[in-house]
């Protein structure tokens, strides 16, 4: 390779067209020319000389014109420098520079962000002031020809400019001019080209916004020459072509000027409150892009430009897209497409959230804690989520919940709170960072749905000095004990929300929900501690090595304004004190303590309540005496007084203390043969003959005054071949014959009777009252067995003799049952009646003010109530009529086949205005699921020529539902339905 002869220096900040150009006349070359001898390429365009040779052209250029290596490379502008969409073929410059180095151009002023001269503090210009072409767009010509810093531009069809560019007019600058002060911090950047590099893209991509939002106001105090040349700029409305014509340097000068200030901070606050100050002149409410932005332009931001919009735009966006983009928060920052971060973190979150979060973070009014607590939970997978619908991602955990997310953070930030949302943000990242020591999703699948059995949960209670509680009963209408238990287990080891109509354990109403959130707070902390142990239990039995319950650090709402406070920040002893000893409501517990109700039922689960005293005859004392039959009677001490003593177990019972039975039911576990019968009691056989023969007594009274049992004294008559007299009441005087004077229906009602004169004494007042229940009620009776008594009265007298009473009629007797009553009410049946009745049988007759209050309280109709869960089967109780009971008869001899209506009517005989409300009633209460029919079957039933009609909706009885059909039909009387 042959080294140049002449050669010249090259000056610093000179760029490689200036100086090949330079090199050129000295050598005597025309520039294309010396272009082409230097082995060049060979452009029209002058731009690609300094930003489009590769690295080995350079180096044979330095190796020629005896360079070092490397020089030439500050001589050009790398490759991948952004010059932006606009194209900017031309080269600025400053008059009095060129001059000052001989028609020598600088490097920088091929930058499209360099528009002014610090040196001489002006505006560069754009175009040669002769021709109004750009400066050294086309390869300079005719260079022999011209000086230096000559506009050579020209063609066939037109002369070369010829102007002079060193002799064009300075266009001065102030020396506070705010363009001058932005070329500086341009030029600061452009010494370091990574950082210059990462600012200038994001200003190429912000012009368009910004050009779109600065407005004259902004410009007003810049000079008459910014002015006019920002006013010449080429807008979007213009045609296409405009929209990429160069921007001249006046333009781009007030650009950076409004861009700097947030693309290269000091501190981000600043940059936040300018970006926030333009996006509010123009922007629409709840859009994440600024508007005059395109959203490929916004996604070529850098991370950190991108962040300082987000954080500006925070106010203005969407709640759902704050959360989404975590825009109040230092990690703010648009998803990438394709993230999934929600299914990576899905595991370490709980369907409720956790207790102490919630304590913190649910508003003081108007949000109920369940519904608060699952949509907070599925709100922590939408941090860093790229899908713009946020049901497909919540979804994910909480399919249950309603739409009402953005209704919840609307809440929380109109009560004053906004910092919920950067809340909810910083436990994502932190479950991003640190992940969590429970992974939820594997004991949601893992964890059995009913985590303690029944016989578990007794011994349980009776470890713990406890009552289980009964089961449901038709007089019971509190939820078992041990459901409730089952759910707090579930929750307390899946974090489930039980409002999920998935679960098996579902709260089905809100009486159920408050009687769950009763529960804990009744436990005393032995019963807690022990529910607690069974779960690790639970934990190590499935291989689960993590503690039971965790939650997120405090320390991710360091400096927040939360609606609520710490979970352990509040008095135990005020909430025991209000709750507790005063017995007031949880409600005023809160507003006194000024704190929420979900802070004070959670506490409630930490203050200590002391167990109750139970009962020998509770089932608490039962199991007590269980264990004490354990510990006393044992092998050795069973032996020693039962078989070598001759004791009998009731004997040792009375020594022991523990009744007879559970002696007995001790033995028998222990393997000791139960002796049945006693020793023979003594009788003397010939007195015995005597007094039941001859004397006619009864056995019952030989039996008291032997000081035996009747039963005794039966069977040593049979031994002995006596025949016995018929059992009951035959030889009582009672069973006599009476007066035969008086009226036959009193004779029949009383006579070979036991009870008549008492039933026809309650037959006389009960007569008085308007319907049995009142009467029962003063007799001390129970309606049922007035009821008994009166149908057998008019069956020993052969008529009926009053008339039931009914809503709004009350029972009237019947002419029969008058004609009694006059009878009864004379002196000599009532004496009668008297001497026959013991004292402690008679009643009163009701005087008048007991008679008005029966007759008032019958006047008001009484609501049945609703129907009593079942025990164990998970469906909702229904009250059951005859056509309910006739439909549920139908539906369980084929329980696992689909049917429709017009099918189940011509089965049942049923109206439809019967079976189609019923049908509604049983899906609603979980007994039935039902489905439409497809589209095959629902064409294929069309008649030929006409459409297919109403399409069928096809019911099934669902598992649940048929065992609760099969147990309503199994316990009621055919043909008989009850409520």
């Amino acid at each position: 390779m042959r080294v140049l002869p002449l050669r010249m220096r090259i000056l610093p900040g000179e760029g490689l067209d200036s100086w090949l150009e330079a090199l050129g006349r000295r050598n005597g070359l025309a520039f294309s020319t010396f272009l082409r001898v230097m082995g060049l390429p060979r452009h029209y365009l002058t731009r690609p000389l300094v930003s489009g040779l590769p690295a080995t052209v350079l180096r044979g250029l330095e190796i020629r014109t005896g360079l070092p290596a490397g020089r030439l490379d500050s001589a050009v502008i790398g490759s991948d420098f952004p010059f932006g969409p606009r194209r900017q073929r031309r080269c600025r410059f400053c008059p009095q520079c060129l001059a000052e180095r001989e028609g020598r151009w600088l490097l920088k002023w091929w930058l499209p962000w360099t528009f002014s001269c610090t040196t001489h503090q002006s505006l560069l210009h754009d175009t040669c002031p002769g021709c109004g072409e750009g400066a050294r767009v086309r390869l300079p010509g005719h260079t022999l020809r011209f000086p230096v810093g000559t506009c050579t531009l020209g063609s066939r069809l037109a002369p070369v400019c010829g102007t002079d560019l060193t002799s064009a007019e300075l266009l001065p600058l102030a020396s506070s001019h705010p363009l001058l002060a932005a070329q500086h911090r341009v030029d600061a950047l452009l010494a370091d080209p990574s950082t210059a590099y990462s600012v200038l893209a994001d200003l190429n991509q912000c012009t368009p916004w910004l050009m779109h939002t600065i407005n004259d106001t902004d410009v007003q105090s810049m000079g008459q020459a910014v002015r006019e040349r920002w006013h010449r700029r080429p807008l979007a409305t213009r045609t296409p072509a405009d929209r990429v014509k160069p921007l001249g340097a006046a333009v781009n000068g007030v650009i950076a000027h409004a861009a700097l200030p947030f693309l290269d901070p000091p501190n981000d606050s600043i940059a936040v409150h300018v970006v926030h100050e333009l996006r509010t002149r123009r922007d629409t409410p709840n859009k994440v892009i600024p508007r005059g932005m395109t959203t490929e332009q916004w996604s070529q931001l850098s991370p950190g430009t991108q962040r300082r919009f987000l954080h500006a735009g925070d106010q203005i966006m969407g709640a759902l897209d704050r959360v989404r983009f975590s825009s109040s928060t230092p990690r703010a920052r648009v998803p990438e497409p394709g993230e999934d971060s929600a299914n990576a973190r899905i595991r370490h979150v709980p369907q409720a959230l956790w207790p102490g979060w919630t304590v913190r973070l649910i508003p003081r009014e108007g949000t109920k804690e369940n519904l608060f607590r699952g949509i907070a939970a599925a709100l922590l997978l939408l941090p860093g989520e790229p899908a713009l619908r946020a049901r497909a991602v919540t979804d994910r955990l909480g399919p249950h919940l309603p739409n009402a997310m953005t209704v919840i953070l609307q809440r929380a930030l109109k009560s004053g709170h906004p910092d919920v949302l950067t809340a909810l943000c910083n436990l994502a990242h932190h479950l991003d960072d640190h992940g969590s020591p429970i992974d939820y999703e594997r004991r949601r699948r893992l964890i059995p749905a009913i985590p303690i059995s029944s016989d578990q949960w007794r011994e349980l209670c009776f470890r713990t000095g406890t009552q289980p509680g009964e089961q449901l009963s038709a007089k019971t209408t509190q939820a078992p004990r041990y459901l409730n238990a089952q759910r707090y287990l579930n929750q307390l080891l899946t974090g489930a929300d039980l409002a999920d109509a998935r679960h098996p354990l579902v709260l089905r109403s809100a009486p159920d929900r408050s009687r769950y959130f009763a529960f804990p707070p009744s436990l005393t902390l032995d019963q807690r501690d022990a529910l607690h142990q069974h779960a690790i239990g639970i934990l190590h039995d499935l291989n689960i090595d993590e503690p039971l319950t965790w939650e997120p650090p405090q320390e991710c709402a360091d400096g927040l304004d939360l609606p609520g406070r710490h979970l352990d920040d509040i008095d135990l002893k005020e909430v025991r004190r209000i709750v507790i000893t005063e017995q007031r409501a949880p409600r005023e517990a809160a507003r006194e303590l000024d704190t929420t109700l979900t802070h004070i039922r959670f506490a409630l689960e930490q203050v200590p309540r002391e167990p109750r005293e139970w009962g020998r005859s509770s089932s608490l004392g039962s199991w007590r005496l269980h264990q004490q039959a354990r510990m006393v009677l044992t092998t050795t001490f069973l032996q020693r007084e039962y078989v070598d003593g001759d004791k009998s177990l009731a004997h040792i019972a009375q020594e022991t203390g523990i009744p007879r039975h559970i002696a007995v039911a001790h033995a028998r576990t222990l393997g000791f043969a139960i002796r049945r019968t006693r020793k023979p009691f003594p009788i003397d056989e010939t007195w015995l003959r005597e007094q039941y023969l001859g004397h006619k007594r009864s056995t019952l009274d030989i039996a008291q005054e032997l000081g035996t049992e009747d039963e005794t004294v039966r069977r040593r008559l049979k031994h002995l071949n006596v025949p016995l007299r018929p059992p009951g009441v035959h030889s009582r005087t009672i069973m006599t014959k009476i007066d035969t004077s008086l009226h036959r229906d009193i004779r029949s009602a009383a006579e070979g009777t036991l009870h008549g004169w008492l039933r026809l004494h309650r037959f006389q007042i009960a007569m008085r009252f308007p319907s049995l229940d009142s009467a029962a009620h003063h007799l001390k009776a129970e309606p049922n067995a007035l009821v008994t008594q009166f149908q057998r009265l008019e069956r020993d007298i052969g008529a009926s003799l009053f008339e039931r009473a009914a809503f709004g009629r009350p029972q009237q007797p019947t002419p029969q049952g008058r004609r009694l009553l006059r009878h009864l009410g004379t002196d000599r049946v009532q004496a009668l009646m008297t001497a026959s009745l013991p004292h402690d049988d008679t009643s009163d007759p009701p005087d008048d003010r007991v008679l008005e209050a029966a007759r008032a309280k019958f006047r008001v109709r009484r609501s049945p109530g609703p129907p009593t869960p079942f025990n164990d089967i998970a469906v909702e109780r229904v009250r059951i009529t005859k056509p309910t009971l006739a439909l549920l008869r139908d539906l369980v001899t084929r329980p696992q086949k689909e049917f429709y209506g017009a099918e189940l009517i011509a089965r049942t005989g049923l109206d439809p205005g019967t079976v189609y409300p019923q049908l509604k009633r049983l899906e609603r209460a979980g007994w039935l699921t039902s489905r439409l029919e497809d589209d095959n079957s629902w064409m294929n039933r069309a008649t030929p020529g006409r459409g297919p009609g109403k399409r069928r909706n096809f019911y099934a009885l669902t598992a649940e539902g048929i065992r609760a059909a099969r147990h309503e039909t199994q316990h009621r009387i055919k043909g008989r339905a009850s409520a």
